[in-house]
Protein backbone atom coordinates (compact mmCIF):
# COMPACT_ATOMS: atom_id res chain seq x y z
CA UNK A 1 0.00 0.00 0.00
CA UNK A 2 3.06 2.45 1.04
CA UNK A 3 4.39 1.62 -2.64
CA UNK A 4 1.21 2.27 -4.13
CA UNK A 5 0.91 5.81 -2.65
CA UNK A 6 4.19 6.63 -3.64
CA UNK A 7 3.99 5.87 -7.03
CA UNK A 8 1.18 8.04 -7.29
CA UNK A 9 2.79 11.16 -5.75
CA UNK A 10 5.37 10.55 -7.95
CA UNK A 11 3.19 10.45 -11.10
CA UNK A 12 1.88 13.81 -9.62
CA UNK A 13 4.56 15.11 -9.57
CA UNK A 14 5.94 13.94 -12.95
CA UNK A 15 2.68 16.03 -14.66
CA UNK A 16 3.65 18.94 -12.41
CA UNK A 17 7.03 18.93 -13.60
CA UNK A 18 5.82 18.65 -17.54
CA UNK A 19 3.55 22.09 -17.17
CA UNK A 20 6.10 23.39 -15.09
CA UNK A 21 9.42 22.21 -15.77
CA UNK A 22 12.58 23.74 -14.14
CA UNK A 23 13.86 26.15 -16.48
CA UNK A 24 16.76 29.59 -16.27
CA UNK A 25 14.39 32.86 -16.75
CA UNK A 26 17.12 35.04 -18.17
CA UNK A 27 16.29 34.05 -22.18
CA UNK A 28 15.98 36.78 -24.25
CA UNK A 29 12.18 37.45 -25.14
CA UNK A 30 12.68 36.64 -28.73
CA UNK A 31 13.58 32.87 -27.60
CA UNK A 32 10.88 32.11 -25.25
CA UNK A 33 7.97 30.92 -26.61
CA UNK A 34 4.54 32.99 -25.25
CA UNK A 35 0.94 31.23 -24.65
CA UNK A 36 -1.57 32.45 -27.30
CA UNK A 37 -4.12 34.61 -25.85
CA UNK A 38 -8.19 35.69 -26.70
CA UNK A 39 -8.59 38.12 -29.79
CA UNK A 40 -8.98 41.02 -27.19
CA UNK A 41 -5.98 40.83 -25.48
CA UNK A 42 -2.78 43.33 -25.58
CA UNK A 43 -4.94 45.94 -27.22
CA UNK A 44 -3.97 49.74 -26.91
CA UNK A 45 -5.38 53.21 -27.47
CA UNK A 46 -3.06 56.23 -27.69
CA UNK A 47 -4.38 59.71 -27.01
CA UNK A 48 -1.42 62.90 -27.56
CA UNK A 49 -0.53 66.19 -29.52
CA UNK A 50 3.08 66.91 -31.56
CA UNK A 51 4.36 69.93 -32.84
CA UNK A 52 4.70 69.93 -36.86
CA UNK A 53 7.10 71.66 -38.80
CA UNK A 54 7.81 71.14 -42.84
CA UNK A 55 11.20 70.27 -43.49
CA UNK A 56 13.15 71.01 -46.64
CA UNK A 57 12.96 73.34 -49.68
CA UNK A 58 12.64 76.66 -48.98
CA UNK A 59 11.77 76.30 -45.54
CA UNK A 60 15.08 75.63 -44.12
CA UNK A 61 15.25 79.38 -44.77
CA UNK A 62 12.96 80.63 -42.15
CA UNK A 63 14.11 80.17 -38.29
CA UNK A 64 13.03 76.26 -36.80
CA UNK A 65 10.77 78.06 -34.37
CA UNK A 66 9.31 79.57 -36.98
CA UNK A 67 8.17 76.56 -38.83
CA UNK A 68 6.28 75.03 -35.17
CA UNK A 69 2.87 74.58 -35.27
CA UNK A 70 1.98 73.09 -32.14
CA UNK A 71 -1.77 72.29 -32.15
CA UNK A 72 -2.42 68.36 -33.85
CA UNK A 73 -3.56 66.06 -31.88
CA UNK A 74 -3.55 62.22 -32.75
CA UNK A 75 -5.01 59.31 -31.65
CA UNK A 76 -4.05 55.63 -31.99
CA UNK A 77 -5.47 51.96 -31.98
CA UNK A 78 -3.35 49.52 -31.95
CA UNK A 79 -2.24 45.55 -30.72
CA UNK A 80 0.68 43.80 -29.46
CA UNK A 81 1.39 40.69 -31.25
CA UNK A 82 4.15 39.60 -29.35
CA UNK A 83 5.89 41.43 -26.25
CA UNK A 84 8.50 43.01 -29.09
CA UNK A 85 5.97 43.24 -32.18
CA UNK A 86 2.62 45.74 -32.73
CA UNK A 87 0.74 47.28 -35.40
CA UNK A 88 -1.09 50.81 -34.68
CA UNK A 89 -3.58 52.70 -37.02
CA UNK A 90 -3.00 56.26 -35.95
CA UNK A 91 -4.89 59.55 -36.91
CA UNK A 92 -2.77 63.20 -36.71
CA UNK A 93 -4.36 65.67 -38.10
CA UNK A 94 -3.82 70.04 -37.95
CA UNK A 95 -2.17 72.86 -39.31
CA UNK A 96 1.66 73.05 -39.98
CA UNK A 97 3.35 76.20 -41.74
CA UNK A 98 5.43 76.38 -44.88
CA UNK A 99 7.53 79.18 -45.90
CA UNK A 100 8.08 79.97 -49.94
CA UNK A 101 10.90 82.06 -50.68
CA UNK A 102 12.09 83.98 -53.66
CA UNK A 103 15.18 86.00 -53.52
CA UNK A 104 14.56 88.39 -50.61
CA UNK A 105 10.78 88.08 -50.91
CA UNK A 106 8.45 85.35 -48.82
CA UNK A 107 5.22 84.09 -49.08
CA UNK A 108 3.56 81.70 -46.03
CA UNK A 109 1.64 79.01 -46.98
CA UNK A 110 -0.93 77.61 -44.30
CA UNK A 111 -1.74 73.93 -44.43
CA UNK A 112 -5.01 72.01 -43.25
CA UNK A 113 -3.98 68.35 -43.09
CA UNK A 114 -5.40 64.85 -41.92
CA UNK A 115 -2.62 61.97 -41.45
CA UNK A 116 -3.98 58.39 -41.77
CA UNK A 117 -1.06 55.36 -41.61
CA UNK A 118 -0.52 51.84 -40.77
CA UNK A 119 2.41 51.63 -38.27
CA UNK A 120 4.68 48.34 -37.60
CA UNK A 121 6.37 48.83 -34.09
CA UNK A 122 9.66 46.88 -32.94
CA UNK A 123 10.25 47.13 -28.99
CA UNK A 124 14.03 46.75 -29.06
CA UNK A 125 13.92 46.25 -25.41
CA UNK A 126 11.78 43.37 -25.08
CA UNK A 127 13.58 41.60 -28.25
CA UNK A 128 16.24 41.88 -26.54
CA UNK A 129 16.26 41.42 -23.01
CA UNK A 130 13.92 38.42 -21.19
CA UNK A 131 10.25 39.24 -21.17
CA UNK A 132 8.79 41.74 -17.67
CA UNK A 133 5.61 42.96 -18.23
CA UNK A 134 6.19 45.53 -15.50
CA UNK A 135 9.52 46.97 -16.92
CA UNK A 136 10.07 50.74 -16.85
CA UNK A 137 11.24 51.98 -19.67
CA UNK A 138 11.03 50.53 -23.63
CA UNK A 139 12.75 52.01 -26.93
CA UNK A 140 10.53 51.15 -29.84
CA UNK A 141 11.31 52.38 -33.46
CA UNK A 142 8.62 52.04 -35.86
CA UNK A 143 7.86 52.52 -40.18
CA UNK A 144 4.19 53.47 -41.29
CA UNK A 145 2.48 53.41 -44.73
CA UNK A 146 -0.45 55.61 -45.46
CA UNK A 147 -1.96 58.74 -46.85
CA UNK A 148 -1.69 62.39 -46.30
CA UNK A 149 -4.68 64.77 -47.47
CA UNK A 150 -4.80 68.20 -47.41
CA UNK A 151 -8.24 70.37 -46.80
CA UNK A 152 -7.04 74.04 -47.13
CA UNK A 153 -3.79 75.39 -48.21
CA UNK A 154 -3.85 79.68 -48.27
CA UNK A 155 -1.14 81.50 -48.72
CA UNK A 156 -0.55 85.17 -47.87
CA UNK A 157 -0.58 85.84 -51.56
CA UNK A 158 -4.50 85.00 -52.00
CA UNK A 159 -3.47 81.32 -53.67
CA UNK A 160 -5.60 78.75 -52.51
CA UNK A 161 -5.34 75.01 -53.11
CA UNK A 162 -7.83 72.51 -52.00
CA UNK A 163 -8.16 68.69 -51.23
CA UNK A 164 -4.46 66.83 -52.61
CA UNK A 165 -4.55 63.25 -51.29
CA UNK A 166 -1.05 62.15 -51.08
CA UNK A 167 0.46 58.72 -50.48
CA UNK A 168 2.67 59.07 -47.74
CA UNK A 169 6.11 57.18 -45.43
CA UNK A 170 6.87 57.33 -42.64
CA UNK A 171 9.98 56.62 -40.12
CA UNK A 172 9.85 57.27 -35.92
CA UNK A 173 10.99 56.60 -32.37
CA UNK A 174 9.43 56.14 -29.39
CA UNK A 175 10.42 56.22 -26.31
CA UNK A 176 7.97 54.45 -23.41
CA UNK A 177 7.98 54.85 -19.63
CA UNK A 178 5.45 52.61 -17.64
CA UNK A 179 3.13 55.19 -15.32
CA UNK A 180 0.72 52.21 -14.31
CA UNK A 181 -0.10 49.05 -14.99
CA UNK A 182 -2.40 49.54 -17.84
CA UNK A 183 -0.97 53.26 -18.38
CA UNK A 184 2.17 54.43 -20.55
CA UNK A 185 3.94 58.19 -21.29
CA UNK A 186 5.39 58.15 -24.52
CA UNK A 187 7.96 60.97 -26.09
CA UNK A 188 7.63 60.25 -29.79
CA UNK A 189 9.39 62.00 -33.02
CA UNK A 190 8.69 60.92 -36.19
CA UNK A 191 9.06 62.27 -40.13
CA UNK A 192 6.38 61.33 -42.46
CA UNK A 193 7.40 61.91 -46.18
CA UNK A 194 4.40 62.79 -49.16
CA UNK A 195 3.87 64.28 -52.26
CA UNK A 196 1.96 67.47 -52.10
CA UNK A 197 3.89 69.29 -54.75
CA UNK A 198 4.15 72.01 -52.31
CA UNK A 199 5.55 75.65 -53.99
CA UNK A 200 8.28 75.88 -51.43
CA UNK A 201 9.87 72.48 -52.99
CA UNK A 202 9.77 73.11 -56.71
CA UNK A 203 12.20 72.89 -58.79
CA UNK A 204 12.36 74.83 -61.81
CA UNK A 205 8.58 74.69 -62.58
CA UNK A 206 7.92 71.17 -61.24
CA UNK A 207 6.34 71.10 -57.48
CA UNK A 208 7.65 68.30 -55.38
CA UNK A 209 6.66 66.89 -52.36
CA UNK A 210 8.19 67.35 -48.58
CA UNK A 211 8.51 66.06 -45.35
CA UNK A 212 6.67 66.94 -42.17
CA UNK A 213 8.48 66.21 -39.04
CA UNK A 214 6.21 65.83 -35.53
CA UNK A 215 7.75 65.83 -32.28
CA UNK A 216 5.32 65.20 -29.77
CA UNK A 217 3.63 63.29 -26.11
CA UNK A 218 0.89 61.15 -25.59
CA UNK A 219 -0.71 58.51 -23.27
CA UNK A 220 -1.17 55.22 -23.67
CA UNK A 221 -4.23 53.00 -22.32
CA UNK A 222 -4.31 49.01 -22.50
CA UNK A 223 -6.80 47.04 -23.12
CA UNK A 224 -8.24 43.80 -21.85
CA UNK A 225 -4.99 41.34 -21.04
CA UNK A 226 -1.94 42.88 -20.79
CA UNK A 227 1.07 40.56 -19.97
CA UNK A 228 2.31 37.54 -22.13
CA UNK A 229 2.74 34.45 -20.73
CA UNK A 230 5.80 32.45 -21.07
CA UNK A 231 5.46 28.90 -21.60
CA UNK A 232 7.92 27.29 -19.80
CA UNK A 233 8.97 23.76 -22.06
CA UNK A 234 9.35 20.68 -20.37
CA UNK A 235 13.05 19.80 -18.87
CA UNK A 236 13.34 15.78 -20.76
CA UNK A 237 16.47 14.89 -18.64
CA UNK A 238 13.78 15.69 -15.14
CA UNK A 239 11.08 13.80 -17.05
CA UNK A 240 13.45 10.53 -17.69
CA UNK A 241 14.78 10.44 -13.99
CA UNK A 242 11.24 10.27 -13.12
CA UNK A 243 10.06 7.98 -15.52
CA UNK A 244 13.06 5.69 -14.13
CA UNK A 245 12.30 6.22 -10.35
CA UNK A 246 8.64 5.36 -11.15
CA UNK A 247 9.25 2.03 -13.26
CA UNK A 248 11.47 1.02 -9.99
CA UNK A 249 8.62 1.24 -7.78
CA UNK A 250 6.19 -0.43 -10.61
CA UNK A 251 8.72 -3.13 -10.48
CA UNK A 252 8.65 -2.89 -6.19
CA UNK A 253 5.17 -3.07 -6.21
CA UNK A 254 4.97 -6.57 -8.24
CA UNK A 255 7.52 -8.04 -6.35
CA UNK A 256 5.38 -6.78 -2.95
CA UNK A 257 2.08 -8.22 -4.76
CA UNK A 258 3.53 -12.18 -4.68
CA UNK A 259 3.02 -11.52 -1.02
CA UNK A 260 0.86 -14.12 0.67
CA UNK A 261 -3.15 -13.12 0.82
CA UNK A 262 -3.41 -13.27 4.72
CA UNK A 263 0.11 -11.28 5.34
CA UNK A 264 -0.91 -8.52 7.53
CA UNK A 265 -0.74 -4.84 6.42
CA UNK A 266 1.55 -3.06 8.61
CA UNK A 267 0.34 0.01 9.44
CA UNK A 268 2.88 3.09 9.15
CA UNK A 269 4.02 4.60 11.92
CA UNK A 270 2.69 8.68 12.55
CA UNK A 271 5.33 11.61 13.21
CA UNK A 272 4.44 13.15 16.47
CA UNK A 273 3.12 16.49 16.08
CA UNK A 274 2.53 16.41 12.10
CA UNK A 275 -0.77 16.66 11.40
CA UNK A 276 -0.94 17.28 7.46
CA UNK A 277 1.63 17.78 4.87
CA UNK A 278 2.35 19.59 1.48
CA UNK A 279 5.04 20.88 -1.36
CA UNK A 280 5.34 23.78 -3.08
CA UNK A 281 7.40 23.37 -6.38
CA UNK A 282 9.46 26.16 -8.24
CA UNK A 283 11.73 26.57 -11.19
CA UNK A 284 14.83 27.03 -11.49
CA UNK A 285 15.91 30.38 -9.81
CA UNK A 286 12.41 31.27 -9.29
CA UNK A 287 10.21 32.31 -6.10
CA UNK A 288 6.86 32.89 -8.09
CA UNK A 289 4.43 30.39 -7.36
CA UNK A 290 3.06 28.76 -10.58
CA UNK A 291 -0.84 28.47 -11.39
CA UNK A 292 -0.11 24.49 -10.96
CA UNK A 293 0.55 24.72 -7.34
CA UNK A 294 -1.82 26.59 -5.98
CA UNK A 295 -3.78 23.58 -5.71
CA UNK A 296 -1.40 22.57 -3.13
CA UNK A 297 -1.51 25.72 -1.00
CA UNK A 298 -5.36 25.90 -1.57
CA UNK A 299 -5.27 22.52 0.53
CA UNK A 300 -2.55 23.39 3.31
CA UNK A 301 -5.30 26.74 3.22
CA UNK A 302 -8.59 24.85 3.83
CA UNK A 303 -6.84 22.67 6.75
CA UNK A 304 -6.44 25.98 8.44
CA UNK A 305 -9.91 26.88 8.04
CA UNK A 306 -10.90 23.98 9.95
CA UNK A 307 -8.25 23.42 12.41
CA UNK A 308 -6.29 25.62 15.05
CA UNK A 309 -2.87 24.20 14.54
CA UNK A 310 0.09 26.33 13.13
CA UNK A 311 1.05 26.05 9.61
CA UNK A 312 4.69 26.06 9.39
CA UNK A 313 6.41 26.85 5.90
CA UNK A 314 10.13 25.63 5.22
CA UNK A 315 12.07 26.99 2.05
CA UNK A 316 14.71 25.21 0.14
CA UNK A 317 17.00 24.97 -2.89
CA UNK A 318 18.47 22.84 -4.67
CA UNK A 319 22.65 22.56 -4.01
CA UNK A 320 23.66 21.77 -7.65
CA UNK A 321 23.02 25.58 -8.96
CA UNK A 322 23.83 29.35 -6.98
CA UNK A 323 26.32 29.82 -3.95
CA UNK A 324 25.03 29.22 -0.44
CA UNK A 325 23.99 32.34 0.40
CA UNK A 326 22.64 33.14 -3.15
CA UNK A 327 20.38 29.82 -2.22
CA UNK A 328 19.39 31.16 1.59
CA UNK A 329 17.73 34.38 0.41
CA UNK A 330 16.02 32.46 -3.02
CA UNK A 331 14.65 30.00 -0.06
CA UNK A 332 13.49 32.82 2.31
CA UNK A 333 11.78 34.36 -0.43
CA UNK A 334 9.98 31.08 -2.17
CA UNK A 335 9.04 30.32 1.59
CA UNK A 336 7.81 34.58 2.07
CA UNK A 337 5.59 34.13 -1.35
CA UNK A 338 3.81 31.34 -0.03
CA UNK A 339 2.89 32.91 3.01
CA UNK A 340 1.80 35.76 1.15
CA UNK A 341 -0.82 33.81 -0.94
CA UNK A 342 -2.23 32.38 2.12
CA UNK A 343 -2.90 35.61 4.12
CA UNK A 344 -4.03 37.83 0.99
CA UNK A 345 -5.64 34.96 -1.09
CA UNK A 346 -7.27 32.51 1.21
CA UNK A 347 -7.07 35.11 4.38
CA UNK A 348 -5.12 33.03 6.87
CA UNK A 349 -3.95 34.91 9.79
CA UNK A 350 -0.27 35.67 10.00
CA UNK A 351 0.30 34.98 13.16
CA UNK A 352 -1.08 31.53 12.38
CA UNK A 353 2.04 30.75 9.95
CA UNK A 354 5.23 29.84 10.32
CA UNK A 355 8.46 30.59 8.04
CA UNK A 356 11.73 29.53 8.21
CA UNK A 357 14.26 29.05 5.60
CA UNK A 358 17.29 26.24 4.77
CA UNK A 359 18.79 27.30 1.82
CA UNK A 360 20.55 24.31 -0.02
CA UNK A 361 22.04 23.47 3.70
CA UNK A 362 19.07 20.76 4.20
CA UNK A 363 18.41 18.40 1.29
CA UNK A 364 14.97 16.88 2.13
CA UNK A 365 15.30 14.62 -1.36
CA UNK A 366 17.72 12.60 -3.01
CA UNK A 367 16.48 13.88 -6.24
CA UNK A 368 18.66 17.75 -6.46
CA UNK A 369 15.93 19.34 -8.90
CA UNK A 370 13.03 18.41 -6.36
CA UNK A 371 14.83 20.09 -3.71
CA UNK A 372 13.44 23.44 -4.92
CA UNK A 373 10.36 23.58 -2.37
CA UNK A 374 8.69 25.07 0.03
CA UNK A 375 7.30 21.93 2.57
CA UNK A 376 4.20 23.21 4.70
CA UNK A 377 3.18 20.92 7.64
CA UNK A 378 0.21 22.32 10.27
CA UNK A 379 1.56 21.49 14.17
Amino acid sequence: MTKNIMCMALAALMGTTALSAQTNDTKPAHKTVFAKDGANSHWFVELGNYATFLQGGTNNNTAFGDRLSYVNPTISVGRWHRPYFATRLNLQGGRFEEYVHNGNSAVTGKHTYLNGSLDFMFDVVNYFAPYKENRFFHVIPFVGVGASNLFNSQYACGMKKNGHLSAMALAGLQLKFRLAKCVDLNLEGKVAATDHKLPSYAEGSEMRGGYLGSLGASLTFHLGKKEFTPVVQQDDALIKSLNDQLNALRAENAELSKRPVDCPEVEAPQVAGVAVGNVVYFRLNSAVVDANQMINIRNIAEYAKNNTETITLVGHADRQTGTPDYNYKLSERRAEAVKKILVERFGISADRIKTSWEGDRVQPYAENVWNRVVIMNAE
